[in-house]
């Protein structure tokens, strides 16, 4: 019988579903007690007892991996972001890695869709007054005509462009494989640099990788218009949050929402918690049953066939 390491929060939740395949196959799934995901620290004394993991986010590092060694085989990403892994440790290892990429697209689209239309009519601070008795009557522009800047081209950009279009907005998108991409009709493929300096609404859509850690920051915020929103529906670390929350203050541009954080769960004592300008999320975008569904499966059968590799 394999011992199977199970992190991710979605699938210890639906694991009943799965124990008589799991079974069949020769597999004991192993729920772990998680707070978010666990670190290299979490992993370090542990790791050595499995034979694979359904993983969350939890942070793989090449020391992780090598201390599974010999027992470790796969590890099974419940989700698409492979950023917390180190794929090509585990490469040089043997140890299988798998993900359920594009998984996401149509769900984290809305989300990012949801917080355009928040930050453009004032949805957040109406609700807010209406609570404590006030009837508020902000004035907006709308969406119709504005520019909405999506950095990451994936399935989820993609699928935030094509819901934006019916709002009439004005698409401009940059990707890393950008030379590489076919076009996309009513997008226009720019670089960055134009993104920041014409958007009303600045999107990142993207994967995280070593390379755009800390992309945008102080200098690329300042770029951008007084009037412009950021929305970050991709990952917490893309953004430097000490830069933004500078800008935010000065009010250099209008606002912001977020879905991810550099440290999650958001503390509370963290200075977005009493900020006006921004909408926060809890990493959560991606939360739709039907896309829920699809991943735990495919994460139960990517498991499955990694053992047979």
């Amino acid at each position: 019988m394999k011992h199977v390491l199970v992190t991710s929060l979605i699938m210890q939740r639906d694991l009943e579903r799965f124990y008589t395949q799991l079974e069949d196959a020769g597999i004991e799934a192993m729920p772990y007690s998680v707070n978010q995901f666990l670190t290299e620290e979490d992993l370090l004394p542990i790791i050595g007892k499995y034979d694979g993991v359904i993983a969350g986010d939890d942070q793989f590092t090449e020391r992780v991996l090598k201390s599974g060694l010999p027992r470790l085989r796969v590890i099974s990403k419940w989700g698409v972001g492979l950023d917390s892994i180190d794929i090509n440790a585990a490469k040089r290892l043997g140890i299988h890695v798998y993900n359920s990429p594009g998984a996401f697209g149509n769900a984290v689209a809305e989300v990012a869709i949801g917080y355009v239309l928040m930050l453009s009519r004032k949805l957040h601070i109406i609700d807010k007054e209406v609570r404590i008795g006030n009837w508020p009557k902000p004035e907006s522009e709308g969406l119709d005509g504005k520019v909405l800047g999506i950095v990451g081209f994936g399935s989820i950009g993609k699928e935030t462009a094509k819901r934006a279009l019916g709002f009439g907005m004005k698409i401009l998108a940059t990707d890393i494989r950008m030379e590489k991409m076919e076009p996309f009709s009513n997008v226009c493929l720019v670089k960055l640099d134009k993104i920041l300096e014409s958007s009303d609404y600045l999107c990142l859509t993207c994967n995280l990788t070593p390379e755009n850690q800390g992309m945008i920051g102080y200098s690329e915020l300042e770029r951008m218009k007084p009037t412009s929103y950021l929305i970050n529906v991709a990952r917490g670390v893309l953004v430097d949050e000490a830069s933004l929350i500078k800008v935010l203050e000065k009010n250099i541009i209008a606002g912001a929402a977020l879905d991810v954080y550099e440290t999650e769960p958001l503390p509370l004592e963290h200075p977005f918690i009493k900020m006006e300008n921004i909408v926060l999320g809890s990493h959560n975008a991606n939360n739709i049953r039907s896309a829920n569904d699809y991943v735990s499966k495919n994460t139960i059968k990517n498991l499955i066939d990694g053992f047979k590799d």
